[in-house]
């Protein structure tokens, strides 16, 4: 079958504010990288598409790009192809002089990739593939705080493991959406354990991300993932 001429977004519900909008993207690895729902990529975009290694990485990125184009283009009525994206030094893309205020971020692991959009605020989104042959008390001391560690220490290896990656996907997304840097921060949060509503909990916080909420959201079956926001920018 022909490639479509656009990647699909699915959009998807979760338990922010109502003007962010969540979508997923589901890769089709089969696609080449001229496929026409690529076409409204940069040339810069085209060109490191092209220096991936792997088709699949590739893949991921170009979809990823042309995704956001799609959903940027539907907030700002301005061409996909037109938008001018760049990053800031952490790594974060943004928009070039937008003519209306729109946060984003983007996300992917394995076959999916979401995009978390608000003209309101500030918002960060992770998933991550849940790795059952993962140890995470190999990086527990770099990556949790005291409490989360004792917290999975009481849990058997399988329960551990899935608060893990609950607990990766809520620092990495409340993190984008602060806009610093992930490693400085990420044994000063707490974010276990998981509460039954899905919101992300605030024992303990940095000052940098103290004014920001989370939650996780629905994913894919061996996927975890977690959407994070500011207050309303006004």
């Amino acid at each position: 079958m022909f490639p479509m001429n656009s990647i699909d977004r699915l959009l998807l519900p979760h338990s922010g504010p109502p003007d962010i909008a969540l979508w997923r993207v589901d890769f089709a690895f089969d696609w080449p990288l001229d496929a026409p729902a690529f076409g409204t990529l940069s040339v810069d975009e085209r060109e490191r598409g092209r220096r991936f290694h792997r088709h699949h990485d590739a893949i991921r990125f170009a979809s990823m790009r042309a995704a956001l184009r799609s959903a940027l283009s539907d907030a700002t009525e301005i061409a996909a192809q037109d938008l001018r994206l760049t990053t800031d030094e952490a790594g974060r893309p943004y928009m070039v002089e937008p003519p209306a205020p729109v946060d984003f971020n983007v996300s992917h692991a394995g076959a999916y990739g979401l995009i978390a959009l608000s003209t309101r605020r500030r918002v960060g989104v992770d998933i991550e593939a849940r790795a059952s042959d993962f140890d995470w008390r190999s990086i527990a001391r770099s990556t949790l705080s005291a409490a989360e560690i004792e917290s999975l220490e009481g849990l058997d290896a399988a329960q551990s493991q899935h608060a893990f990656f609950d607990a990766w996907v809520a620092k990495e997304a409340l993190l984008k959406a602060a806009g610093v840097g992930i490693s400085e921060y990420l044994t000063q949060l707490t974010v276990l354990p998981r509460d039954v509503h899905g919101f992300v909990p605030r024992p303990q916080r940095p000052a940098a991300i103290d004014n920001l909420d989370a939650a996780w959201t629905h994913a894919p079956q061996g996927y975890a993932a977690c959407i994070a926001w500011s207050p309303d920018l006004g």
